[in-house]
């Protein structure tokens, strides 16, 4: 059984639940330019509890000096409808400045805790991580009772790959579907390798206009893509 990981939500590396309820039924997530953002892609092992409170009381607490800020994330409770891949949450986290500052923010984060990778591995048996440079304000809301779904994809020809996507927005927005962000020039940190070309999460009405998308998606040519990643989203609710 999939589990909704609000632990790991709270505690792990990316997740403190930060985003704004816009009003009710929805939830707003702010991502600011002058961030690098972090997509981190999360399966958690059992019985490791312990393994991520010690986390929590030192690489977390490393990360917030160095002026990291969690910025929530999803559940992904659902089967995916294209790909192979299913993990069980999307957190978002975001590092001032750029990508060189990223990438010093996580130098220093492993001079704190050098056996950082190691006590994620104790944690988690995935954990894919994908940064996002921002030079303007990302920030969508999403209504709980509607459809979120993330696709991501890698490219295998430029110029099919780029009449693919504009086919791709099209038929999101004949089905009735939202653009709600999307994102390209990915980097990864060595050894957290994740870097489709382009990620996209859309919103629809109910299941049938998403289902409606779904099948003319599948039947597009796909001579331009290399693979694809695609599943639900859910937004996890404010606890009452």
């Amino acid at each position: 059984m999939r589990r909704i990981l609000q632990p790991v939500l709270i505690l792990a590396f990316a997740l403190s639940m930060t985003a704004v309820n816009a009003q009710e039924g929805e939830k707003t997530y702010n991502l600011k330019e002058g961030q690098v953002i972090d997509f981190l892609f999360l399966t958690r092992r059992q019985n490791s509890g312990e393994a991520l409170n010690d986390y929590a009381r030192q690489a977390i607490s490393v990360a917030r000096a160095l002026d990291y800020k969690s910025l929530s994330g999803f559940d992904i409770t659902r089967k995916p409808t294209q790909g192979n891949y299913y993990p069980e949450v999307l957190i978002f986290g975001g590092w001032p400045g750029d990508f060189q500052d990223r990438a010093d923010a996580l130098t220093a984060l492993k001079e704190a805790v050098p056996d950082l990778n190691e006590r994620r591995l104790d944690i988690w048996s995935r954990f894919d991580m994908t940064n996002y440079q921002l030079t303007e304000d990302k920030s969508f809301t999403v209504s709980y009772d509607k459809i979120q779904v993330l696709t991501a994809y890698w490219q295998k020809d430029a110029g099919l790959f780029a009449k693919f996507k504009r086919e791709f927005l099209e038929k999101t927005k004949e089905t009735g579907g939202i653009v709600k962000l999307e994102l390209t020039d990915p980097r990864s940190p060595f050894g957290y390798d994740y870097t489709p070309e382009y990620t996209i999460i859309t919103e629809w009405d109910n299941q049938a206009g998403f289902d409606a998308f779904l099948a003319k998606n599948l039947a597009m040519n796909h001579a331009g893509v290399k693979h694809v990643n695609q599943f639900y989203l859910t937004p996890p609710k404010p606890k009452k």
